[in-house]
């Protein structure tokens, strides 16, 4: 129960409070994300653990022998692969290339702090509530000898916690530690968590310590966090070590992009090629963007150009070119976005899959007279964002901020999408998401919906699998079906949870679709969004990381039309006295659940027998999960003597 109580102390400013005595206390989570009203007075939820979003930073061959001259910079601009630059960062660390977990950052792409390591697996999996030193960014050697405090040697950085990550408590922090010329970690600044701050922040260091004025002095930032998954975040950007510098130089003459690219699709992230062609227009979105921003107190002025085009094939779809500048405002954000143009007259025979990739890219002098000596800050004035055209679909871009997961029992999650073509799914890919404990084999059951009035309807296909995590942050672990299954305009992907221990899967917090969720506490489909005014509940809108993988796989079977029988067994009568019978042979094992996910019973079951007997259970709700090796169907029973 402490355990429980320190974990929900984790929430500072979406915390999640009922009367005294509610079972919401006992939630092992940081977030809590969607709940719905069960069929009894009882409050079902799913629940949120924040992670990290993108590619880890990875050991390379490249790393420098000799050590940085200064200047010492990096907007980390160039990690557009997720790793760091090995000229001017130790390899390894755990801390990892972000440009979507960060709200209003410098310039694209972040370095990002959680207690997870290179892969995104906790430090501990063993112990939910370890704390301690996490993620660390060490610097290359840096050459200072030579020089003296009377140099005017600073080193500045801009700072942010959390983000659209965890919130920091305030035994959680970010430190940046110097290395003397005796080989000693000196902490020469540290920020405490514990009080809500969105803004990244700006920190400036003078550097005077004569031990520091060595040939190979290095620096580190360093996150002290829970350990047992993607928690405590802090994110750093703008790093920038250089002699000759002065207190008043906190503003660089630098135009820069900033937020990921837009999907060139309307509703989706990634669909498949052929659904796309059934109806290019509708599905090509209105426009794509992304922005820049100028970080110098002056204004300034700038044109941008944009392509479109495959990056399998190299055929460009769109060329575009600013015809005049426009005027940037000092300190100051600014949108740019256009039009896309609708691709047409594919050979689906020939062609199979596109990349497209859209690129900006802005004309500045931020090369003339430069703030940074020896520095090119064009470095940061093109960005491009990618819409795969392939055999799958996607609301999320790929990268989660937020796992999560139902916090009872048989409960289902599902998600919608929408066919411009009647189409098989052969299977789903899903991130899941290693936190808090190791659900490596636990079981859980996939299922396919169709739809009726906006909501899921007729269960269609379903299978049982084992959890798998993937092997890097943020990558997608695909479980095929048997066959393909055949669905319409509208069809539901979802997953039905076995056991207590809920499976986390990855949300992204920057693509809202979150009108495509639906959940299922008991024997009802409800909206998520239902309880967006909820005043119970802290609304967090967003993508879930489960992708449909679409069309039938050679030399696989395939269902010729959309079942028109409900793959279900009926168990009756109900309520029962205590004796429960079915009309099929199908069954080969039948549970008995308490509604808070406790196994009462289990029971094999012969082709012959067809009732099971609960008359000594008392009377009330309870779920029972009948299943052979094929399916899985669960049902409530009210038992009443």
């Amino acid at each position: 129960m402490n355990n429980f109580r320190r974990f929900s102390s984790k929430v500072p400013d979406a915390v999640i409070r009922k009367s005294e005595g509610s079972d919401w206390r006992l939630l092992f989570a940081f977030l809590l994300v969607f709940a719905v009203v069960f069929t009894l007075p009882v409050y079902a939820q799913f629940v949120g653990f924040p992670i990290g979003p993108t590619q880890p930073t990875l050991p390379s061959a490249n790393a420098r022998n000799s050590a940085v001259t200064l200047p010492f910079f990096d907007d980390f601009s160039l990690s557009s692969s997720g790793r760091l630059d090995p000229s001017l960062w130790k390899a390894g660390g755990g801390a990892y290339v972000s440009n979507t977990i960060t709200i209003n950052h410098p310039t694209l792409n972040v370095v990002t702090f959680d207690g997870s390591d290179v892969v995104g697996r906790p430090y501990n999996f063993v112990t939910q509530s370890a704390q301690g030193p996490a993620d660390t960014l060490t610097s290359q050697p840096v050459d200072l000898s030579g020089l003296a405090a009377v140099d005017s040697v600073y080193f500045s950085f801009y700072w942010q916690l959390r983000g659209l990550g965890e919130f920091p408590d305030a035994d959680d922090s970010l430190r940046v530690q110097f290395l003397t010329d005796k080989g000693v970690w000196q902490t020469v600044w540290k920020q405490a968590g514990g009080k809500q701050d969105n803004n990244f922040n700006y920190a400036q260091l003078i550097v005077r310590d004569p031990s520091y004025f060595y040939a190979s002095f290095q620096f580190r930032f360093q996150g002290f966090s829970r350990l047992s998954g993607q928690f405590d975040m802090w994110h750093v950007d703008y790093v920038y070590l250089n002699k000759g510098r002065r207190t008043a130089d906190r503003f660089v003459r630098d135009v820069a992009f900033r937020l990921p690219v837009s999907s060139f699709l309307k509703r989706y992230t990634a669909m498949p090629l052929k659904q796309y062609l059934a109806n290019p227009t509708a599905e090509t979105a209105d426009s794509v963007t992304t922005d820049i921003r100028n970080l110098f107190n002056v204004f300034n002025f700038t044109t941008f150009s944009y392509t479109l085009r495959d990056e399998i094939s190299g055929r460009t779809f769109q060329n575009f070119q600013q015809s005049s500048s426009e005027l940037i405002s000092s300190l100051s954000p600014q949108l740019k976005s256009l039009k896309p143009t609708v691709i047409s007259g594919i050979d689906t025979s020939k062609v199979k899959k596109l990349s497209l990739v859209s690129h900006f890219q802005i004309l500045t002098t931020d090369n003339v007279n430069p703030s940074i000596p020896g520095v090119d800050l064009r470095r940061n004035d093109s960005i491009s964002g990618k819409t795969v055209l392939d055999d799958y679909y996607a609301y999320d871009d790929g990268t989660a901020e937020t796992a999560v997961y139902f916090n009872r029992s048989l409960s289902r999650t599902a998600v919608r999408y929408f066919l411009n073509a009647p189409d098989f799914v052969s299977g789903v890919r899903m991130n899941i998401v290693s936190t808090l404990k190791d659900l490596t084999g636990q079981s859980m059951t996939l299922q396919v919906w169709s739809n009726a009035n906006g909501k899921p309807q007729s269960l269609l296909y379903q299978k049982a699998f084992k959890v798998q995590y993937p092997v890097n942050r943020n990558e997608f672990v695909e479980f095929p079906f048997d066959f393909g299954v055949a669905v319409r305009d509208t069809f539901y992907i979802g997953w039905l949870q076995i056991g207590q221990d809920g499976v986390p899967v990855g949300l992204d917090r920057n693509n809202q679709h979150e009108n495509q969720i639906f959940i299922n506490a008991g024997q009802e489909w409800v909206p998520y969004t239902n309880f967006k005014n909820d005043p119970n509940l802290a609304y967090f809108q967003g993508s879930l990381l489960v992708r449909p993988v679409m069309g039938a796989k050679q030399g696989t079977p395939i269902t010729s039309v959309e079942p028109e029988q409900v793959l279900d067994w009926e168990v009756y009568p109900n309520p029962s006295n205590g004796q429960v019978r079915w009309h099929t042979d199908e069954i080969r094992q039948v549970e008995v659940y308490q509604l808070n996910g406790v196994l009462l019973k289990q029971q094999s079951v012969q082709p012959s027998e067809n009732t099971l007997d609960l008359s000594g259970f008392a009377d009330g709700l309870y779920f029972l999960r009948l299943s052979n090796e094929k399916k899985t169907v669960t049902k409530k029973i009210l038992l009443r003597k």
